[in-house]
């Protein structure tokens, strides 16, 4: 220990004034009485009164000695070897990802964690700073700089364990930034380590890991229950599930939809394999699928073990159809499944609420590209859509793109067209059939706003005899609903990585994992002014119950 205000020694000489005051004796004075009798009886008492009884006084002495050289040790500012380290910055990420919610150890990792970083904030001192990070997905600053415990004992109980698999690497690229806002700052981590196996690389230099260094516990988890609908028919659908292990697992997989039993499967794991089944069907109307696993008594990770998938009800695509009747269309829309649709002469100046698709023909166009996707049947002028040169006759269809969705079995190569439009489609439009590289089917469907054009009359070709068309406008529609795999209904369950529960680093350099500081949090001076007041509260005492006088 060292003493900051040295000087203050000389402050000690005060101490003589409280001895001389404690050794003088008043001047006895001079009464009358009545009588001597009972003074001649009561003086050998106080004469040959107890050692302790004159020593009264002198515990009083020393207790008020000790109380001013406490005070006097105060504004000597004594410094333990602990409060000459310079001040401490700290960043402090958590882990919130569904691993943490293991029971290993006992009650939970999470409640460990935040058990440590309680402890973490009740060791600040005065001097030193703590920023909360939450490693979510994205990560979030809880509470930035601060040195009031108070405060950041609040952002730390407000966090909140989630049920998904987190990712640590954006938020230790967070911590390090705001380390770098402080000199000295360094960055801890509380955390279980089951991270993806590139994640350990993402740790800053030096970085202290508090988490827990026992080996995986025994676990089993589903790690995929997700369900889609078939790109090419609309009610058909796909329901997906695995289940993994961190050993050998036996049980059974418990399937319901809307809350009715749907099927009851074995599953058996190997080390080192997954178990995985798909169920089909096909419904136009929504349905909730429920899965359950059955786990040993021992399995530590109870979040993976069930899961809900849900499949959207699928919505009728309403088309407004604009210009005269057309039976070879409107036969091919009734053919298509969950289509509804309506006709107008004239291209309307507003178009009905909630319309999909406008399909508008011959003369009836639109100055400018619609709100929604409109596909254009053999326009008869240019437009925004493109410029007509003129007409081509016996236009073969030599060029298609393959890949585009819009052409899957159509078989478009073998449609003999006797009449088409000679086009220059618009720059930024995709050709996707064309004729010795003259477009017949263009337009921007990709992107919005959609809109397409055929460049040619259904009726001058031998299309309507074909079954090109009813399929080409089936993929046509089936584009306008959501996509399969990004609408798909998949259950939010902690990835393989979380259900096998193994850590991918046990403490880092810098630091032992778990090893937190056991720092005073107060000054010398506080603790001297803390020791003095009592011991001035215990004199008061003694003194009114007679123990000192």
């Amino acid at each position: 220990m060292t003493f900051l205000f040295a000087p203050a020694a000389w402050l000690g000489l005060l101490a003589l004034p409280i001895v001389a005051f404690y050794l003088l004796k008043t001047r006895q004075r001079r009464r009358p009485v009545s009588t001597l009798l009972f003074w001649e009886q009561l003086k050998p008492r106080l004469e040959n009164s107890p050692f302790w009884r004159k020593l009264r006084r002198w515990l009083s002495l020393a207790a008020q000695l000790l109380i001013f050289a406490l005070l006097l040790a105060a504004l000597a500012r004594p410094a333990f070897d602990w409060e000459q380290h310079p001040p401490r910055r700290t960043v402090a990420v958590i882990d919130p990802s569904a691993s943490m919610q293991a029971r290993h150890p006992s009650p939970s990792r999470w409640e460990e964690a935040s058990a440590n970083l309680r402890r973490s904030i009740a060791q600040l001192r005065v001097e030193d700073e703590m920023a909360i990070v939450s490693a979510e997905d994205p990560p979030r600053i809880i509470h930035g700089w601060s040195s009031s415990q108070r405060e950041l004992r609040e952002a730390a109980a407000a966090l909140e364990v989630r049920s998904t698999a987190t990712h640590p690497g954006a938020a230790l690229e967070l911590a390090a930034q705001l380390a770098a806002l402080r000199e000295g700052a360094e960055v801890a981590v509380f955390s279980d380590a089951v991270w993806p196996p590139d994640a350990k690389e993402t740790l800053p230099p030096g970085a202290l890991l508090y988490g827990v260094d026992a080996g995986p516990p025994q676990n089993a988890g589903l790690t995929l229950f997700a369900i889609r609908r078939s790109p090419v028919a609309p009610g058909d659908w796909q329901l997906d599930a695995e289940v993994t292990a961190t050993d050998r697992f036996s049980g059974t997989l418990e399937l319901r939809r809307d809350g009715e039993p749907m099927d009851l499967a074995p599953v058996g794991i190997e080390p080192g394999r997954l178990w995985q089944k798909s169920w089909r069907g096909s419904t136009e109307a929504g349905a909730v699928f429920t899965a359950v696993l059955k786990a040993d008594p021992g399995d530590r990770l109870a979040i993976d073990n069930e899961a809900t998938a849900r499949l959207e009800a699928l919505r009728p695509v309403r088309i407004l159809l604009v210009g005269p009747a057309d039976p070879f269309l409107e036969a091919v829309l009734d053919a298509v499944p969950l289509v509804q649709w309506s006709r107008v002469d004239a291209f309307p100046p507003a178009l009905p609420h909630g319309t999909d698709l406008v399909i508008t023909r011959g003369e009836n166009l639109p100055a400018e590209p619609p709100s929604v996707a409109t596909l254009l049947l053999h326009p008869d002028r240019s437009g925004f859509w493109g410029e007509r040169r003129g007409t081509l006759k016996e236009a073969p269809v030599t060029d298609l793109r393959k890949m585009s969705r819009l052409l899957r079995h159509t078989g478009f190569a073998q449609v003999a067209i006797d009449e088409a439009g000679e086009w220059q489609a618009a720059p930024g439009s995709e050709t996707i059939a064309a004729s010795l590289e003259h477009p017949l089917i263009f337009g921007q469907w990709d992107r919005a706003p959609r809109w397409l054009v055929l460049g040619f009359d259904p009726a001058k070709s031998d299309l309507p005899l074909r079954t090109a068309f009813p399929v080409f406008m089936g993929n046509l529609l089936q584009s306008l609903r959501p996509d399969p795999a990004t609408g798909a209904g998949a259950a939010r369950l902690p990835g393989r990585v979380e259900s096998e529960l193994q850590p991918v680093a046990r403490g880092v350099e810098g630091g032992e994992s778990g090893a937190i500081a056991r720092w005073p949090v107060f000054p010398g001076w506080w603790w001297a002014l803390l020791i003095a007041a009592a011991l001035l509260m215990l004199e008061w005492w003694s003194y009114h119950r007679r123990i000192t006088d």
